[in-house]
């Protein structure tokens, strides 16, 4: 995995502010460039019937999971046409990052009402769980570097009753420890991801306003460009100083409806045409957004190169999972006449 650090308290905003470019004339709806091609399925275990890629190494291996008829995640890592099997986890067992040693970190959610759960990364060939302090209700890890060190986030009741949220890091070279950082969020704000440099993308909640989302670093805000007429705008993920989420606005009839916006390096803002939503983005601008169903009549799902339409996926049940840096494409695949689906790899083809 890249690094995404969240070492010390030096964090956040690279700045983006600059031209907006409108739907017409920035996001072409018309595809181009790639022809991409499935180049594989990912085998599953035995007992199970379905399999989903969390995340990748950008040099070809993936991590994820596969459940059969109990719905309990098993946690794997694929490479050239193999798994590795670390064990099973709960239904709600989601894989959160892994490194290029091959280490895999993750989360086991007891719930989703209240927040309760327990992380985890991959040692000795199985999932342990990371140390905590006591009282410790929720312990969530967001990223891994390459030298082992983790990154995330504990909640914990304190003896007075008061629930207290850090960030921790847990070193790499001495797993049974964590360590508290001296890193605090802006007030109201949400983490939404974290860039190579450590700059953090946030979403801030209705007391800033409907509207407010961006980037923080070394102490300091700064808010990305808004789309002219958006009532609402949720930030998503962010790579390599480029940021996609999805923007509302009301049309002529007064309906509300969303579209998949991307923030280029340079602040240009690139409402992607006749897309719902962008979720995914890797370190070269490829983008995965999902199609708005009001023009597609069904919702498949895209991939953009920045601004322009790559690639739309043949079925609406073929779902990017991951966009990884050497360009490849972890999907679900249906598997037909079941309502399994199955990993699969996709290749652009030129």
């Amino acid at each position: 995995m890249r690094s995404r650090t969240l070492r010390g308290a030096a964090l956040s905003a690279v700045l983006l502010a600059g031209t907006l470019h409108t739907p017409a004339a920035a996001a072409s709806a018309t595809a181009a460039g790639c022809a991409w091609k499935m180049s594989a399925q990912l085998p599953l275990p035995p007992g199970t019937t379905s399999g989903m890629v969390w995340t990748t190494d950008n040099q070809g291996s993936y991590s994820g999971t596969a459940w059969g008829a109990d719905g309990k995640r098993r946690v794997l890592t694929w490479k050239n046409g193999t798994f590795i099997d670390y064990g099973t986890g709960t239904a709600r067992t989601r894989v959160k990052g892994q490194n290029r040693a091959g280490t895999v970190i993750g989360f086991n959610s007891g719930g989703w009402i209240v927040p309760t759960g327990e992380g985890w990364r991959t040692r000795n060939g199985r999932m342990e769980p990371l140390p905590k302090p006591p009282g410790t209700f929720e312990s969530y890890p967001i990223a891994i570097e390459d030298d082992g060190d983790v990154f995330g986030r504990i909640s914990v009741t304190a003896d007075d009753g008061a629930v207290r949220r850090s960030f921790v890091r847990w070193p790499g070279d001495r797993p049974d420890t964590f360590e508290i950082l001296p890193l605090t969020l802006p007030e109201d704000a949400v983490l939404a991801g974290i860039d190579d440099d450590g700059t953090i993308l946030l979403n801030f909640n209705g007391r800033q306003g409907t509207y407010a989302v961006g980037l923080w670093r070394d102490g300091v805000v700064t808010y990305l460009p808004k789309v002219p007429g958006a009532t609402h705008t949720i930030v998503r993920a962010i790579s390599n100083g480029r940021v996609v989420g999805d923007t509302t606005h009301r049309d002529s009839a007064g309906l509300y409806h969303t579209d998949g916006v991307l923030w280029d390096q340079d602040g240009t803002v690139h409402v992607l045409a006749d897309t719902s939503s962008a979720g995914q983005i890797n370190r070269n601008g490829l983008v995965g957004a999902d199609s708005d169903g009001r023009a597609n009549h069904d919702f498949f799902h895209h991939v953009w190169r920045l601004g322009t339409l790559d690639f739309t996926f043949p079925g609406p049940d073929d779902r990017v999972t991951v966009l990884a840096d050497d360009d490849t494409i972890a999907t679900t695949h249906p598997v037909p006449g079941t309502t399994d689906v199955r990993p699969a790899i996709w290749h652009c083809v030129r």
